[in-house]
């Protein structure tokens, strides 16, 4: 995939079943990677990558909402403080501020931490009331 900056290929997320593509036409376009138990033992969505001429289109909000296909509980995501377009995404699509990290990123830019709780298409939650 010539739009995926990341180092490495993703053999080990496909076999094992942890991404999930956006595709149009035969040609993969994005992709979402996790790594269960990634972080703090919780699933941590480790890749979100979409192709530049397919940015700004709904594609990555997408794959974000279906994640709760393959994913359920607290989930953890990241990105680098100085990504707008990734933060603004989190912050629209339900995810949580959960804290950052200095010294992960060159140039001491923070990598911010998020979170959001998943749960399966049609499961029902109820809430504990204490009174």
């Amino acid at each position: 995939m010539t739009f995926d900056s990341f180092p490495g290929d993703r053999i080990a997320e496909i076999v094992e079943r942890r991404m999930l593509v956006a595709e149009i036409g035969d040609m993969v376009v994005a992709y979402v990677a996790w790594q269960h138990g990634g972080c703090i033992s919780k699933d941590y969505v480790n890749k979100l990558v979409v192709a530049d001429g397919y940015r700004r289109r709904g594609i990555a909000q997408g794959l974000i909402g279906a994640l709760n296909t393959v994913l359920a509980g607290r989930i953890f995501i990241s990105t680098g403080a100085h990504n707008a377009a990734a933060v603004a995404l989190l912050k629209g699509t339900g995810w949580a501020a959960a804290g950052q990290i200095v010294g992960l990123l060159p140039m001491e830019e923070p990598e911010l931490f998020f979170h959001r709780d998943l749960w399966p298409e049609g499961a029902v939650t109820h809430e504990l009331l204490v009174q």
